[in-house]
């Protein structure tokens, strides 16, 4: 039997657009190899589904919004990404520098494609050898931060519809270091996810506010040799405005991970910020994918992350060395949450703060 050509394009069509998302990627020691996670949505703008647009309809009621509010800027923005079309079942092929990659899975009904991809050492640059983790005092080195571009192959197009280029990036950690886990709602963007009219209003009508000391504080992390994965239960369809957000307030860059809001699933009435499962399973991977690494976990009392951060710190002892809540005035922390905090404080740091400085000094203590 003939082995099968393995494709060189997506075969996307002409109408048809794509958008990826910043992953993570790591040199896997034990099997000598390169582990990058793409991830990555197929759409279409057009024949927007009459169902997306009665729940939109829904959406604006729940606001209360005005005609002029519907008609700014910002909504248009924020709604963009729930007022397209995702295209199942499409073959995509990505490039790494000269090397094509063809997933083995199609783009689910969602339009979502996601992929683990184990690639040969030679693929990219040489990680640092163990023998550079640390001097002859034990001092970690600021070891040079990569990031590689990946880039989406489709065909060239025989119509007038002209396709920017689509090129994900793939945040490169070392094998052994610091990394932050943070939340986004309420714990570097003001969301108050505790009342649906704000966090609705917060989210779709309003400039975005950043959570006063965030930037500063991060900043000195990063510069400090700590990596940064934003965790969210915000959908991907928010991912450019979120994106947007952090980089012109100059958030340190980082992978990105959200969750996927189905209009046909669920009401925006319904939609709250927080499902528990998704958020346990997105941060339990990444321990999982660097166990030789140590994480602080940033969130917030305005759902469920002291629980999940706590649920966390239980399975993964070694490697959770803290956990930092910003306690919301909306719903601060009772008694009973934080004698739950406190059971664990034996082998995690926790710290409930209410401002930025409060927390500044945790991670140097573990570079």
């Amino acid at each position: 039997m003939k082995p099968r050509n393995r494709p060189t394009v997506s075969n996307l069509e002409p109408n048809q657009y794509a958008t990826m998302f910043p992953s993570l990627g790591f040199f896997d020691e034990k099997r000598g190899c390169w582990k990058l996670l793409v991830h990555g949505r197929v759409y279409s703008t057009e024949a927007v589904p009459l169902g997306t647009r009665i729940l939109l309809k829904g959406l604006k009621r729940a606001m209360k919004a005005t005609p002029e509010q519907v008609a700014s800027d910002v909504f248009q923005q924020r709604i963009g990404g729930f007022m397209t079309k995702p295209i199942a079942r499409r073959r995509i092929v990505l490039q790494l520098g000269d090397h094509k990659l063809p997933l083995k899975r199609r783009t689910r009904g969602s339009g979502v494609f996601y992929s683990l991809l184990r690639l040969p050492k030679n693929y990219l640059p040489a990680p640092p050898s163990k023998s550079n983790d640390s001097d002859s005092n034990g001092n970690r080195p600021l070891l040079e931060r990569r990031v590689v571009s990946i880039r989406l192959v489709r065909p060239v197009s025989t119509t007038d519809i002209v396709h920017s280029p689509v090129v994900g990036e793939v945040h490169l950690v070392q094998p052994r270091g610091l990394s932050i886990v943070s939340d986004i709602d309420d714990t570097i963007k003001m969301t108050e996810a505790t009342s649906r009219s704000e966090m609705l209003a917060n989210t779709f009508l309003r400039p975005f506010e950043v959570v006063e000391g965030m930037v500063n504080l991060y900043q000195a992390w990063h510069a400090q040799g700590a990596d940064f994965h934003y965790v969210s239960s915000s959908p991907w369809q928010l991912y450019q405005p979120l994106a947007d957000l952090c980089k012109s307030s100059n958030f340190p860059p980082g992978s990105m991970h959200l969750r996927y809001f189905r209009m046909r699933d669920e009401m925006f009435k319904r939609w709250r910020p927080l499902r528990n499962n998704k958020k346990v399973g997105i941060i339990g991977a990444i321990l999982k994918w660097l166990p030789n690494r140590q994480f602080v976990l940033v969130g917030d009392s305005g759902e469920k992350d002291p629980e999940v951060y706590r649920f966390l710190a239980k399975r993964f002892p070694n490697q959770v060395v803290a956990i930092l809540i910003r306690n919301l005035q909306s719903r601060p922390l009772d008694r009973r949450r934080i004698r739950k905090l406190e059971a664990i404080s034996k082998h995690c740091e926790v710290r409930i703060y209410r401002d930025a400085s409060e927390i500044a000094d945790v991670v140097s203590r573990f570079l």
